[in-house]
Formats: structure tokens, C-alpha cells, sequence
């Protein structure tokens, strides 16, 4: 599986000190330089910096991208989330890690299949890498990341917890 990852997962999923669900989700994952560069360097300090600086799991992908397609995505996204798509394209992924709205718009309309944050986490939830996933949303909305009650419970609802518990 070829799966190419923009910021907003690997942070959030550093937030929450379980970054590691994406390796054990996906093996290997593609970062694009923008992206890497944004967490890494413009985010030293910030959750993902240090976990994400010499992941073993990580392929840095060097390329600048100057495909149409990657020129027209910048002029609606910022510069990482063009480049996941761009690269994502490129290589013919079969998913791409992304939160952004617009950039999960945009990827959906260009025939790639996006799954943000929660998605990872219903995913692990699933498979019994995490045991409780209730605590971990609620965190991340204090963590700033918008997610309503009804997302909430639909969520919880399919993996049969609640927030009461």
C-alpha cells in the first residue's frame, strides 16, 4: 500500500502520543519535503517535531513537483497539502493522511482516497490497537481540533462506546 502523509494526522496523532498507529497501520508511509519541512523545522518544538525527525518509518520524498496539477493545487491549498496531493498523484497512492478539508475536497475530486485523524483512529480502534477511543477524541477537541457531539457519537456509536463510559 502506498500511502503519502500531510501534516495534520501526524501532529494530531503526536498530540495524542500514538503516532505510532501509522506505522502499524500502514507500514511505510510517503512524506513530501513541504510537509516534513512544516512539522519538523517550522514546528520545532511542537508535537510531531521530534517524533517525526528520523521516524523509521518515514520515506522523505525529495521531488519539487511542478506539474500542472501541483502548480493548480497550490493556488487552493497551502504548499504542504499540494504537494501530498501532487505526490500522491505522482506515485499513485492508494491513500492519503489528511485533515484538511479542502485538501480531502480537492483529493477526492482528483480519485484519491483520503482518511484524516478519526479515520486512523476508528481504524485502530477496529483492529485493537487502542483499547478506548472516547478519551482520545475528547482530547484532541481540547486540543483545538473541531469535532461536533453528533461526529462524536456516530464515531464511539460504531465501535460500541459512548461518552458516559
Amino acid at each position: 500500500m502506498i500511502v503519502v502523509a500531510d501534516a495534520g494526522p501526524i501532529i494530531h496523532l503526536s498530540q495524542l502520543g500514538h503516532l505510532d498507529l501509522v506505522p502499524a497501520l500502514f507500514g511505510r508511509v510517503i512524506v513530501p519535503r513541504r510537509v516534513y519541512d512544516e512539522i519538523v523545522q517550522a514546528g520545532k518544538g511542537l508535537p510531531g517535531s521530534t517524533e517525526l525527525q528520523g521516524a523509521p518509518w518515514v520515506d522523505l520524498d525529495e521531488r519539487d513537483l511542478r506539474t500542472a496539477v501541483a502548480r493548480l493545487l497550490r493556488n487552493h491549498l497551502d504548499a504542504g497539502e499540494a504537494e501530498a496531493l501532487g505526490l500522491a498523484l505522482e506515485v499513485q497512492a492508494d491513500l492519503v493522511l489528511s485533515d484538511d478539508r479542502q485538501a480531502r475536497i480537492a483529493a477526492e475530486s482528483l480519485g484519491l482516497r483520503v482518511q484524516g485523524t478519526l479515520g486512523i483512529l476508528l481504524e485502530a480502534r477496529r483492529q485493537g490497537k487502542i483499547q478506548v477511543l472516547a478519551p482520545l477524541l475528547i482530547h484532541l477537541r481540547a486540543k483545538g481540533v473541531w469535532l461536533s457531539d453528533a461526529l462524536i457519537e456516530r464515531v464511539l456509536q460504531e465501535v460500541g462506546e459512548s461518552l458516559e463510559e
